[in-house]
């Protein structure tokens, strides 16, 4: 009788925001979403631990996590424990990757695929503790409630934030920076701060913060580093 008055509250649910508290009232202690387009995708935080995502992506920690791994090469559903014993299995980087997910209290989780018009969604569901037995008892509602979310959360929705999967490492605001510098060399930084609606100072901050995430000392080798990846593309 629970799993269908969840399944029926869930089907009821009318913002992202209901449907994301019903899911962690099964026993998750974070929720996102995530949609794949081949040169960008879709993310949202239902929740997750704050500063978690900064460490995950600027420190490219991503480049080595078997969940993330996984995501792009499974077309099923699995928990954090599976893709650990499969992917990348003794890797140094994989457990780095490991140990940061539970420095932020995600011990494992769960992946639930859905989708459509031949693009791919993920609900990402994490717990304190191992996710087996929760996963099981609940898998079937967690499929419901994974194409209920990609419903919900279509394209251009606001609460979606898009990254590039070229340079995920960069906010949206950063990546333009980077690009309008380098399609547009001969703008002046009054008039490209004037252009993407920002201060100066403000310009001269998101170069900081580009330098550091691309690895760099410089702005000017934050741009070499990214011509450099275009031309080997």
């Amino acid at each position: 009788m629970k799993e269908l008055k969840f399944a029926q509250d869930i089907l009821q649910a009318e913002t992202p925001g209901e449907t994301r508290d019903l899911i962690l009232n099964l026993g998750f202690n974070g929720l996102f979403f995530q949609r794949w387009y081949p040169d960008v995708m879709d993310n949202w935080e239902g929740l997750l631990a704050r500063g978690f995502q900064e460490h995950y992506y600027a420190a490219q920690v991503y480049r080595f996590c078997p969940v993330a791994r996984a995501i792009h090469q499974w077309h099923r559903s699995y928990t954090f424990a599976e893709a650990r014993r499969t992917i990348l299995v003794g890797s140094a980087e994989a457990k780095v990757a490991d140990n940061l997910w539970k420095l932020f209290g995600m011990e494992d989780g769960v992946v639930v695929f859905s989708g459509r018009s031949n693009l791919k969604s993920a609900l990402i569901l994490t717990t304190d503790c191992p996710v087996e037995e929760l996963y099981q008892k609940h898998s079937g509602i967690l499929a419901l409630a994974a194409d209920k979310l990609d419903r919900q959360l279509c394209s251009g929705h606001t609460l979606l934030r898009q990254l590039s999967r070229e340079n995920i490492t960069l906010s949206p605001i950063q990546q333009k920076i980077l690009r309008l510098q380098i399609n547009q060399p001969e703008l002046s930084n009054a008039a490209m701060a004037e252009m993407l609606g920002i201060s100066v100072n403000t310009l001269f901050s998101h170069h900081k913060k580009i330098a550091k995430k691309e690895g760099v000392t410089t702005f000017t080798g934050a741009i070499i580093k990214q011509l450099g990846k275009n031309a080997s593309d």
